[in-house]
């Protein structure tokens, strides 16, 4: 329970904290920083980018003592610099289903269910961006939100990937049906592997809880629930960010076989013929 109070302060003050989180935000001119804050002793190419940085965007940079950092990030693990910048602002479901028709190649969108480890959430939003998904959609409860932990783990991805929080990820899920996408969930248990779907489609790949995988009635409104194969061993299941990341990326390379595939199939025109 105190971690859990202490993550909630650290949300309302918005500490962002590590060297690729905080030259993301920087690197984007509406970051929304407000002040960068360094250790003294911190070396590196980095450091330069960030003070010319902060330059540009007007954002105020300091040194404090390395004990300062500890207390503000709650963790020491902050590599010696942190910032302090606005509020998080999620986007919601109407958003979500008037961007669909904008995206230039079938949807793809992660949906987490009810996953409370910030390193998951973190991981699973990094893999997300690199797999080319458009979004990732979080329950407003009983689940891990865009936290200083959450922004460090991803790495810089939050500063593009965006997040939507919504209500009841069950009826969000139906309303993105009705949208025409295909929801896939991914279930350890499932018979159908995740190498026998078709994930060239629309769709929204649903991760569940940590410990219980996807809850009953999520999982009822999933069209398919898939199986990562695992060769056996001491290992019977993945965590959800690494399972997550596998379903992503076999999705990507569905989508880009598809894509090479078509492109051997086009005629070419004269002009361009050898």
């Amino acid at each position: 329970m105190r971690n859990q109070k202490s993550e909630s302060k650290r949300d309302i003050r918005q500490i962002i904290y590590g060297r690729q989180p905080v030259l993301a935000a920087l690197r984007r001119a509406d970051g929304g920083l407000e002040e960068i804050v360094v250790a003294p002793g911190v070396k590196g190419s980095w450091l330069a980018e960030v003070r010319q940085l902060a330059q540009v965007r007007g954002v105020r940079l300091r040194r404090r003592e390395r004990r300062f950092l500890d207390r503000l990030c709650g963790v020491v693990n902050h590599q010696g610099i942190a910032a302090r910048r606005a509020a998080y602002v999620y986007k919601v479901l109407p958003e979500l289903l008037k961007s669909l028709p904008g995206t230039t190649e079938p949807s793809l969108l992660v949906a987490a269910d009810g996953l409370t480890d910030p390193m998951n959430l973190g991981n699973l939003c990094r893999s997300a961006l690199a797999a080319g998904a458009h979004g990732l959609i979080i329950p407003k409860d009983r689940s891990a939100g865009v936290s200083a932990s959450v922004v460090k783990a991803a790495a810089g991805a939050l500063e593009y990937l965006p997040v939507y929080r919504v209500t009841n990820l069950a009826e969000t899920l139906k309303q993105l049906q009705e949208a025409g996408l295909t929801v896939i969930g991914t279930d350890a248990q499932a018979p159908l592997s995740l190498y026998e779907a078709d994930l060239t489609r629309p769709l929204v790949l649903v991760v569940g809880r940590e410990d219980k995988g996807l809850r009953p009635r999520v999982r009822r409104q999933c069209d398919l629930v898939v199986a990562i194969p695992l060769a056996g061993g001491a290992v019977s299941s993945l965590n959800a960010a690494a399972a997550g990341a596998v379903a992503l990326f076999e999705t990507r390379r569905q989508r880009e076989r598809l894509k090479s595939l078509c492109a051997e199939d086009t005629p070419q025109s004269p002009g361009l013929r050898r």
